[in-house]
């Protein structure tokens, strides 16, 4: 038997509900544990999802940039922008790395946003939404869920 990381918090954060948190005398003790068992299975969902999640956001990114480039200016983002367009933000698969990555495009998403919103026209509006749209599915791809 190899036990998976998830499995195992998933199995401690059970332990800790349903088998210890009963035997505490207070309900501060009993919240506490509580607390620990959702922390458990929280970090549980993210160690099993975080590669793909940061992967596909990494991909979301980097694709926005491609549409993006194409209506913005020459200048600066435009060509950090190419940059990005060219590199491969999943080329390494550690979560770490991915994570670095992911932070790096996110800095460079915040900066297009901000030009994009100072440019007039129909596609930089487009541009913008689809900046908000990939925010949004980003917030959704973070959702834990419970019980």
């Amino acid at each position: 038997m190899r036990p998976q990381p998830p499995q195992v918090m998933m199995g401690m954060a059970g332990v800790l509900m349903l088998k210890l948190a009963p035997e505490l005398q207070t309900p501060f003790a009993q919240q506490n544990i509580g607390s620990v068992a959702g922390i458990l299975s929280m970090l549980a969902q993210e160690y099993d999802r975080a590669a793909a999640r940061f992967a596909e956001e990494n991909d979301a990114m980097v694709a926005l940039f491609r549409r993006a480039s194409r209506a913005m200016p020459t200048g600066a983002i435009r060509s950090k922008m190419l940059q990005e367009i060219a590199a491969n933000p999943n080329a390494d698969l550690h979560v770490s790395k991915l994570q670095a990555e992911n932070d790096r495009l996110r800095r460079m998403l915040v900066e297009v946003q901000a030009l994009v919103e100072t440019l007039p026209g129909e596609e930089a509006a487009a541009i913008n939404e689809e900046i908000w749209d990939e925010l949004r599915e980003s917030t959704r791809r973070r959702h834990i869920m419970f019980g």
